[in-house]
């Protein structure tokens, strides 16, 4: 969906000027809803719905957030609650480094420890997750102590069960906005251990981020969600001369599919187009904005 160049011009002139004290905007403002990217990437899931390749019984969540302008260009069913899947676990990873930076000599980060992380983040891992859970106190422990990390940052998060054996973790919940904040800290080296939580997020793992479109020479920090009523990816994107964002997209459907593989794969391509799309405006607005200086 290509955008004009007087849009573009409109556009960065906002945004430089929402970089002084009195335009500043914070993490927990709402997107406008004359927002030009917001509308696009309404419009495309919209198209999808239309096409049959985001169902009626499905809702959804994006969140797109410019570290550079400091501006939330996109907030779509940001505070809704949803089934957070495997992306609850940047939230335990959160709770543990928060224990091993108040006793260091209880809650160890050696060799064992890192390998139980590495596997947890990148190859998501059910039975790290929970081992690190109980470390923690459990699942309503980790919440707890996330908040207390971070002085109650999150508001819709829920943490209530371990990750069965058949993977089927369908109670905790979390919303894109909690998501949101989260990458937000995380960026600003704002939590405990953030740069070790950053540099195993960036590990080569799958995501639902990138396109045969997009440059190689992205660098990815993320975690996806996956079950069968639910498809996400939250995480964020950093350009090879340093820019970043955060893009956080979440499908949940009303009850289990029946054909998880097809449906996981097609929810996750939609999330790329989405991604894609959002991709090619933050490049062509960087780059306008470098322009003018």
């Amino acid at each position: 969906m290509p955008i004009n160049r007087r849009k573009f011009i409109q556009y960065a002139t906002l945004s430089l000027a929402s970089t002084s004290p009195v335009f500043a905007q914070s993490i927990t403002a709402s997107a406008s809803t004359s927002n030009e990217l917001q509308q696009q990437v309404n419009a495309l899931v919209k198209s999808h719905r239309r096409a049959g390749r985001v169902s009626s019984n499905e809702r959804t969540a994006w969140s797109v957030y410019d570290f550079q302008t400091q501006n939330k260009f996109v907030s779509i069913n940001e505070q809704t609650p949803l089934q957070a899947a495997s992306m609850m676990k940047l939230f335990v990873a959160l709770a543990y480094f928060y224990l091993h930076q108040q006793a260091p000599n209880k809650y160890t980060y050696y060799a064992e420890t890192k390998d139980l992380m590495t596997k947890m983040i990148v190859n998501s891992s059910n039975t790290a997750t929970n081992t690190l859970m109980k470390r923690c106190g459990g699942p309503t422990n980790v919440k707890r102590l996330c908040q207390k990390a971070t002085g109650s940052l999150f508001n819709q998060l829920s943490l209530v069960e371990y990750i069965p054996a058949n993977g089927r973790t369908y109670r905790n919940r979390a919303s894109a906005h909690d998501y949101s904040k989260l990458l937000y800290a995380l960026w600003h080296d704002r939590l405990p251990s953030s740069r070790e939580i950053k540099r195993i997020m960036s590990l080569p793992s799958g995501n639902r981020m990138l396109t045969s479109q997009m440059p190689d020479q992205l660098t990815i920090y993320n975690k996806t969600g996956s079950t069968a009523m639910l498809c996400g990816d939250v995480g964020i994107i950093q350009t090879q001369t340093g820019q970043a964002y955060t893009f956080i997209g979440i499908i949940e459907k009303n009850r289990r599919t029946q054909n998880y593989s097809q449906w996981i794969r097609s929810r996750g391509d939609v999330m790329r187009e989405v991604s894609e799309l959002v991709y090619g405006f933050m490049q062509s607005r960087h780059q306008l904005l470098n322009s003018l200086g």
